[in-house]
């Protein structure tokens, strides 16, 4: 299977810029296809930051994320045991 996704490399460490859909601890083979670097605008207000976020991370992620995550932000972070109720 062949996924392709953008990363950043700087100071000597590569970062995606998208989640992958991976099993914990799979190898993978990374192949450098070098891009010319492109200016992102920069966000002048929290809003722009959130509108930004939401249009580049793949739906089926936020459908995938916790709907108590306020409630249980100790039990995501630290494994905590959930609050019920």
């Amino acid at each position: 299977m062949t996924i392709t996704v953008k990363a950043k490399y700087a100071k000597g460490v590569l970062t995606l810029l998208e989640p992958l859909d991976l099993a914990e601890g799979t190898e993978v083979v990374v192949s450098v296809d070098e891009q010319p670097v492109e200016e992102e605008p920069t966000a002048n207000s929290l809003l722009e930051i959130f509108d930004r976020m939401h249009r580049v991370t793949p739906e089926e992620t936020w459908a995938n994320l916790p709907v108590d995550g306020s409630k249980n932000v100790d039990h995501y972070l630290y494994g905590w045991p959930k609050v019920e109720g």
